[in-house]
């Protein structure tokens, strides 16, 4: 059987997310996937290859469709014009009905999962809950999502500086609003919109960089993966997301090679303690009292190993040849 994927590629925004849809695209293709169009740099188009490209999946095929798609119309038409006899494999990227968007109620999401014989999830919390949907199918757990990068490409490596680097959409971090309460120095990447960090005498905002050159720019000695409203715990929809999914943060701090802080209810946060590559928190205040300093050498060597896996797509690369075995494929 032929075998095809799905993919919205978007276009360079700062968001490490597109970065995880290019990768996972080009991991694809190194299987033997090939894309069901090849995107059009004008917008319009764009939008209609993504339409009319669905009915290549008619027919017996194998696919890796990367999940969700761009809108709820795209994945009705998906499931509309996918034949039950195919092969049918999900990376999921996002679980909506986790996020608290309305229009995908839960028993809408587990619809859609349905379609799939496999899914492969970020991990072993993921792979919970979405059997608790009632998934049926076969289940492969990521572990965490690869960052394609030149692994010998020199990084950031200037003297300990009890510094944390965050990068994301800073305008939609509230927490960032006390970090001044924290003994650290912070530096920033990302899109500010209105926000202002003057007030800070701690804190450094170094701008929007772009996902294939902020692993080798991004300055600091951990990497902080957090969300919500606050610095006490991860709070709101964004922080409760935490508890489900890998953020692909997370990857782009590994990719920099900085050892991580994060949630200790994160999901990520048994990854991190497993692999000895960073520090755990209930809240961002309990690193007044701890010294950074303590262990870094070695987390940081953890974290330079693990690097040169997701520089070469190994997390992927190993799920899709597991989904595959799965279908006798």
């Amino acid at each position: 059987m032929k075998k095809i994927q799905y993919a919205i590629v978007r276009k360079e925004t700062g968001n490490a997310s597109g970065k995880a849809k290019r990768d996972a695209y080009d991991i694809a293709l190194k299987h033997g996937f090939v894309p069901s169009y090849h995107p059009s740099n004008k917008q319009v188009i764009r939008i209609l290859q993504q339409i009319f490209s669905l009915y290549q999946f008619r027919g017996n095929k194998i696919i890796f469709f990367q999940y969700p798609a761009v809108s709820e119309q795209l994945m009705e038409m998906f499931k509309k014009v996918v034949t039950p006899a195919s092969y049918k494999i999900a990376l999921i990227h996002d679980l909506s009905s986790i996020q608290g968007i309305a229009e995908y109620a839960k028993n809408k999401e587990a619809s859609y999962l349905s379609i799939f014989d496999c899914l492969i999830v970020h991990n072993e919390k993921m792979k919970q809950y979405v059997m608790e949907l009632g998934y049926k199918g076969n289940i492969v757990v990521l572990g965490l999502f690869d960052y394609l990068h030149d692994v010998n490409y020199p990084i950031q490596s200037q003297p300990f500086s009890n510094s944390i680097a965050f990068a994301g959409n800073l305008d939609k971090a509230k927490f960032l609003h006390s970090v001044g309460q924290i003994n650290c120095n912070w530096v920033l990447y990302g899109s500010k919109g209105n926000k202002n960090f003057d007030q800070f005498t701690n804190l450094e905002y170094k701008g929007l960089l772009p996902s294939d050159k902020i692993q080798y720019l991004m300055e600091g000695d951990y990497g902080l993966v957090w969300d919500g409203d606050s610095i006490d715990t991860c709070s709101g929809s964004n922080g409760e997301y935490l508890r489900f999914n890998n953020p692909h943060k997370l990857s782009c701090c590994i990719a920099a090679g900085k050892p991580i802080i994060t949630w200790k209810q994160a999901a990520i946060a048994e990854f991190i303690q497993k692999n000895h590559i960073g520090i755990t928190v209930d809240s961002l205040k309990e690193l007044n009292e701890i010294d950074l300093a303590s262990g870094y050498k070695e987390m940081r060597e953890n974290v330079i190993s693990l690097k040169k896996k997701i520089a070469e797509g190994v997390f992927l690369d190993n799920a899709i040849a597991k989904a595959l075995e799965f279908g006798d494929i």
